[in-house]
């Protein structure tokens, strides 16, 4: 196992960019302290052969002009919040509108933005990075002072993200990690022809703000991947749901609550390789990359396409507040928020 860190540019606040290197024997991954951002992931394939299985752009200024969330950190919430307010004991909270009307992925200078704290740890099976947050009360509109940390954890085959953070006061908290996952390698094809595995009876339709709407039935549907199956065939379905997010998926999935293992698993028969997602967060919002050809060229020089990669936003339900209520959780000083997510990287 082996960690080592080297200056990855300057922000154009003059901040500092570290980028951390942790490495063993199954994977090697890049985290920068700049949004927590997952730089890279070498994986192998099943023939041995390590190639890069995020997306991730050339330089920090790319990041900070360019980035569609990519391996960052989100919050403080994750997704689109409907009309940037929520209202915590009878109080309303305005909320940085950065989404049309709406709140996404908690405003305009949100924690996929911040220089993080950062430093290495070490234990006897694992290296990591341990990243921490201040921030103040109102920060992008959110009530409370927020000290928040993000802890990466390489562990054999397995990368480990547990979060943490405590406020000053009742407050509503919803973090992720927003990786856009191509498991062909080095970006070679578009997830198409990949396959989807989830432990999910139940979806969430979206409005064309992609705001949640309805809690529905993934049977006969596009969005019944209960059993692998290629992501391909619902990308060109004509399903109302499909068409509003520009033909893919942008949509929360209710995890089963009896599930026994995996929440998700992703698989690429070309190359072999397989991911899987555990979390013990309710749902998980998969995004297809549907708008990624307006990002512009990746770190290896291909231009990004349509459907170049696919996120698992493990979370708490999307747009809670207002769309699901009884099922929100405030955070405070004697109820700290946690959650923990692990992708798992193997070959079939």
């Amino acid at each position: 196992m082996e960690i080592s860190v080297t200056n990855w540019g300057i922000t154009k606040k003059g901040e500092e960019v570290k980028c951390y290197t942790l490495k063993n024997e199954f994977l090697e991954v890049d985290i920068l302290n700049y949004g927590g951002v997952i730089k890279k992931i070498l994986s192998p394939d099943k023939n041995g052969k390590l190639e890069n299985i995020v997306l991730n752009l050339e330089t920090i200024r790319d990041y900070e002009e360019r980035s569609p969330y990519f391996g960052a950190i989100v919050g403080r919430n994750a997704g689109r919040i409907g009309n940037a307010s929520i209202t915590i004991n009878n109080v309303k909270y305005d909320l940085a509108k950065n989404s049309g009307e709406n709140n996404i992925h908690g405003g305009i200078d949100n924690f996929s933005h911040k220089i993080w704290d950062s430093k290495e740890i070490k234990g006897e099976n694992f290296v990591g990075v341990e990243l921490s947050l201040k921030s103040p009360h109102l920060e992008e509109g959110f009530p409370g002072n927020i000290i928040a940390t993000v802890v990466y954890k390489l562990i054999n085959n397995e990368l480990s993200i547990e979060y943490n953070a405590t406020s000053d006061m009742d407050t509503y908290l919803n973090l992720t990690n927003h990786s856009y996952f191509n498991l062909s390698g080095d970006f070679k094809r578009d997830v198409s022809d990949e396959y989807l595995t989830l432990a999910c009876k139940k979806f969430i339709a979206v409005d064309e703000a992609t705001l949640p709407v309805k809690v529905t039935d993934v049977k006969d549907t596009p969005f019944d991947f209960q059993e692998s199956r290629e992501l391909a065939p619902s990308f060109k379905s004509d399903h109302e749901q499909i068409v509003i997010v520009n033909h893919g998926l942008d949509h929360p999935f209710v995890l089963d609550e009896n599930r026994d293992s995996y929440s998700a698993i992703l698989e690429d028969k070309i190359s072999g390789r397989k991911l899987e997602v555990y979390t013990d967060q309710p749902a998980v919002v998969i995004y297809s990359g549907n708008y990624l050809y307006e990002v512009g060229k990746l770190s290896n020089g291909l231009e990004c396409l349509k459907y170049m990669g696919i996120c698992f936003e493990t979370q708490d339900y999307p747009n809670v507040l207002n769309f699901m209520p009884e099922k929100a959780k405030i955070y405070n000083s004697s109820k700290p928020y946690s959650q923990k997510t692990i992708f798992k990287f193997s070959t079939i």
